[in-house]
Parts: C-alpha cells; structure tokens; sequence
C-alpha cells in the first residue's frame, strides 16, 4: 500500500488518487500529468514578487466593481481532466463557484484566468504545451503571461471557440486589459518593487 511518506519513483505510474495522497504530506509541490509526479524547483525573488502584485492588484480591481471572485495563488492545483494532469499556476481565478476535483478543497476545475510568470527553463513550455492543456478546461477564458526580465505582458483572451486574441503589451507607463474580468491592471502595478539593476 502506498504510505504517505512514499517517495516518488521516476519508474512507478501513480494514479491521481495517489499523487494527491503524497501531495498532503510532502515537503514540496510536485505536478502530476499521466502517472508522473515531477517536483517543482523554487521561484527567484522577483519572481514571486510579481505573483504577489498582479494577485494583488487583480483582487483589489475586483473588489473596486464589487465582483466576488477569488484570487489565488500558486497553494491552489488546477486539475487538467483532459491531460491527467494537476499544476499549481502562479495565480489562477475563479468567479463562480468553485468546482472541486473529488470534493478536495485543494484542487479545483474551473479556473476563469491563469496567470504564470516566465522563466527562462519555462517560458517555451509555459506558452505552448502548458496553453493547449488549459485550452482544454471549459471554464478557461484567459491566460496571462509575464515576462520578470522586463515590463512585458503577454494576455490571451477566448474570443470564442477555438479563437484566442493576444496583446503583447511593454512599458511600465502602460496597462493591460483583462477581458473576462472587466478590469484595467497597471504594469507599474504588477513591476512594483521590481528593480532589473539589482540582481535578485
């Protein structure tokens, strides 16, 4: 029987049950996707810096409207059903209730908008197989992504099936627009604190 202080082994495909059972109990996150529990490397400074300001930039225009959406950060798994797989996104946000993956309170399927803050190892990943498996998810409606090198911000909005329009927008004097929540996110606002002189 599988304990929850297993190990997991590159050579063992785990069922999702299992994953999340190691998920409770382990000293670190790991993703899942078709039997395979691939552990997460940490984020440099700047970027959960940037995670924390556009969570919390995002959650304040939310409130200013009076829209009861959450705004979560990357301790929320997203289950991608149609991948078999489970990812923890840097920020992700929900308006409606929150479906849950087999009533777990830790992993939901009906993100609205993703947010991931690339890296050099992950900006390749991040805007292709990564964007097709959420393009997966129902709810999904719009993915954005940011660059923690320099003030640019890529958004992504579902237009309708299978069409996505993307905005690529540079400059800290600029803003970006998120369609599916109605609200204007000052890049200022999302670089806060962000000084690309100093090395983090």
């Amino acid at each position: 029987m599988l304990s929850k202080t297993t190990i997991p082994s590159d050579d063992y495909n785990y069922t999702i049950d299992e994953y999340l059972l190691l998920e409770e109990k382990a000293p670190y996150k790991s993703e899942f996707e078709k039997g395979r529990i691939k552990a997460m490397s940490g984020g440099t400074l700047d970027h959960n810096t940037i995670a924390q300001n556009i969570g919390t930039a995002i959650s304040n225009e939310l409130r200013k409207k009076g829209k009861k959406c959450r705004v979560n950060n990357s301790d929320l798994k997203i289950r991608i059903e149609a991948y078999d797989k489970a990812v923890y996104p840097d920020v992700s946000v929900i308006c409606n209730k929150a479906e849950y993956f087999k009533n777990r309170k830790d992993i939901v399927t009906n993100p609205l908008l993703v947010v991931e803050v690339l890296s050099k190892s992950t900006r390749d990943y991040d805007r292709g197989t990564k964007f097709a498996q959420y393009r997966s998810i129902a709810a999904f409606k719009e993915y954005v992504l940011i660059d923690q090198e320099m003030a640019r911000v890529e958004v992504w909005s579902k237009l309708e099936d299978n069409i996505w329009r993307v905005l690529d927008i540079k400059g800290l004097e600029a803003s970006i627009h998120l369609v599916s929540l109605d609200c204007e996110i000052q890049m200022s606002d999302i670089y806060y604190l962000i000084d690309w002189d100093v090395v983090t």
